[in-house]
């Protein structure tokens, strides 16, 4: 019987860049209206794609005190706590954890906790559109790039290649990381995408990626991965340490062969809520939306 498809939400980040608007709380835990959370915006979005016995939130040790609401609304929930920042490398790599050992040939969605997404109905339909990809080519790696709207400098870009217009997937030929403003300019004129950091892909497939390009780091959760899991917990906890800090964008996925991109057109409305800017800008756009959502609720 094919496995479920399981999803992976990132929300270890310090969001030091917008501690003046937060008041020092994590962004993915801030809410800004007393209401939802960008974690909790980010969970509910995924929840028709995949239950919370099937969904997996990393999360710093540090931040333990603001995990509760958002978990206890989605019992089943796996949380996982990084004992210490060593990159996105092994924070996504720990978060695989229970898929590999749950199911490793599981289609994985993994995405970042602060983003916000004004068409959630054609997100989850695209996603959806690449999970049946990658469980039809065990190989393939989807990584999701957003048609830009300007030509943003601290945006990460994808260029993608030609491909036939009845593919859905074009393969990734390179990535660019902040770009200067004339570079940014001249990546919007040729086509290319801001990179979202949304990836679709088998468990088994990203670990393999692992082995070949971070290979220290794919043999220390090898290894872990042969223990029971309170062994598994002590082990990383010891280990973790000393893993080398390494980005999961910049060390794995631009040393990738074969990735291939779908392009989100600009009007679904996404933005990474990175900076104050975007965050305001954001929540003014999305106040109407939130407050019928909390009038539905209570």
């Amino acid at each position: 019987m094919r496995p479920g498809v399981w999803t992976v939400v990132l929300a270890a980040g310090a969001g030091r860049r917008l501690a003046d608007v937060t008041g020092g709380v994590p962004k993915q835990f801030w809410s800004p209206d007393g209401t939802r959370s960008l974690l909790d915006d980010t969970l509910a979005r995924l929840s028709p794609i995949a239950p919370p016995t099937r969904t997996v939130v990393i999360v710093d040790e540090a931040h333990r005190r603001f995990v509760g609401r958002a978990i206890r609304l989605r019992p089943g929930t796996t949380v996982l706590f990084q004992p210490r920042d060593r990159g996105t490398a092994a924070g996504v790599l720990l978060a695989l954890t229970p898929v590999l050992d749950a199911a490793p040939d599981a289609a994985v969605v993994i995405t970042p906790s602060d983003h916000g997404v004004a068409d959630a109905r054609r997100y989850r339909r695209d996603i959806q559109h690449a999970v049946a990809y990658v469980r039809s080519r065990p190989e393939a790696i989807v990584l999701f790039g957003v048609e830009p709207t300007t030509p943003s400098e601290d945006y990460g870009w994808i260029t993608p290649g030609s491909g036939a217009p009845r593919e859905w997937a074009r393969p990734v030929t390179s990535f660019v990381e902040k770009p200067t403003r004339e570079t940014a300019q001249q990546l919007m004129a040729s086509g290319a995408l801001w990179n979202t950091m949304v990836v679709v892909a088998r468990a088994r497939t990203l670990f393999d990626l692992y082995r070949e390009h971070l290979p220290g780091l794919a043999t220390v959760f090898a290894e872990a991965l042969e223990l029971p899991a309170p062994e598994r917990e002590m082990f990383l906890s010891m280990q973790y340490p000393e893993l080398p800090a390494l980005d999961f964008s910049r060390h794995l996925l631009t040393q990738a062969r074969g990735l291939e991109t779908y392009a989100w057109p600009g009007t679904i409305g996404w933005s990474d809520l990175g900076t104050p800017e975007r965050l305001r800008r954001w929540l003014a756009a999305a106040a109407p939306v939130r407050t019928a959502h909390a009038t539905t609720a209570a």
